[in-house]
């Protein structure tokens, strides 16, 4: 009796909705994976390339600086200054120090401080709740149709985390990959979070670019 009870359940166990780990577990996944990655590559950016830990010598006191540390900039404009760089692909690619206190390319960065904060603090906070916002909205059962869209979004809520956490330790960004063509046409410095956010742009365009196919298909 019991058996046909157990047998007779198996159709509702089998057709229940996934859990919330099942559902949401890769997404957070790679919001992490890119957070780590992105903090670890900018300490070792402040650590290798700047002169920001200057007279630290253990790691926790260099992480207690990276993860709060609001000082006002130098006589250079720089919160902490440069040191030489790392020539990745002679001609092509370097790793030099640079902060930036604006947006993508610096934009909004002559804005009054006070204000660019609280700028950014809205801006960040929107972001983040458009992204989970729209990651509840996905269909609970994954298919291939939603593959952009479900690596996009936590591709750029990883970078959008990660930026926003430099501006809330220290006030800007640290930016450290300068990609360049033999030292004169150079495009702006970039750092690991901002090639996420790229990477899931893209991804969310070419989303919606294939399901509006799809849909002028049928």
């Amino acid at each position: 009796m019991a058996l046909k009870m157990l047998l007779k359940k198996r159709p509702a166990f089998e057709n229940a909705p996934p859990g919330f780990w099942k559902r949401h577990g890769l997404f957070l996944c790679v919001v992490l994976g890119v957070l780590l990655l992105d903090q670890t590559s900018k300490f070792w950016a402040v650590d290798t390339l700047s002169q920001g830990f200057a007279g630290l010598g253990g790691f926790g006191a260099k992480a207690g600086k990276f993860l709060k540390d609001d000082l006002s900039p130098g006589p250079r404009g720089y919160h902490y200054l440069p040191q030489e760089g790392v020539e990745v692909v002679d001609a092509y690619l370097r790793f030099y120090y640079a902060e930036n206190t604006g947006a993508a390319f610096s934009l909004f960065a002559d804005m009054p401080e006070k204000t660019r904060r609280w700028f950014f603090h809205v801006i960040s906070l929107v972001a983040v709740a458009a992204i989970l916002y729209l990651q509840t909205r996905l269909p609970k059962v994954a298919s291939r149709k939603e593959f952009w869209i479900r690596l996009g979004l936590p591709l750029v809520l990883g970078g959008a985390l990660g930026n926003y956490m430099d501006r809330l330790a220290r006030g800007f960004v640290v930016d450290f990959i300068q990609a360049h063509w033999q030292n004169r046409w150079f495009w702006p410095t970039f750092n690991v979070a901002d090639m996420a956010i790229s990477v899931g742009m893209v991804c969310l365009i070419l989303d919606a670019f294939l399901r509006k196919e799809a849909k002028s298909s049928l």
